[in-house]
């Protein structure tokens, strides 16, 4: 029984207390400026600061990069693969004429060069 009405005195001390601090006076729009250490606080104690000084940043840069690096190197290298192709076959797709005039003569040709290479080289 002696524990129930300390409780109940104890949590009626919380309403009059909360009672003469948040209803009776008036609460000021903004908090005080306080300490250095509330104003840590407030700020999550800057850890939004760190973390993007130490890992947003750099990461963006880096990110950056490696697009930069991809666009330049890997998509370069395969479009100039691809341009070198195209402009290659347009230059054999003359040489293809539908004669077999040509297509002897350049087999000829072929034949010359390699048995004079063969012939060079012994």
């Amino acid at each position: 029984m002696a524990i129930t009405v300390a409780t109940l005195l104890l949590v009626a001390a919380g309403v009059l207390l909360a009672w003469a601090r948040y209803i009776r006076d008036e609460v000021p729009q903004t908090a005080p400026a306080g300490s250095i250490l509330t104003q840590a606080a407030r700020n999550d104690l800057y850890q939004d600061s760190v973390n993007e000084g130490v890992f947003m940043r750099p990461g963006i840069h880096l990110t950056r990069s490696l697009v930069f690096a991809d666009s330049a190197g890997v998509d370069g290298a395969a479009t100039g693969l691809g341009r070198l192709v195209a402009g290659t076959s347009g230059r054999w797709r003359k040489v293809q004429n539908g004669y077999a005039r040509s297509y002897a003569l350049t087999m000829l040709v072929g034949v010359v060069l390699l048995v004079g290479a063969v012939w060079v080289m012994q």
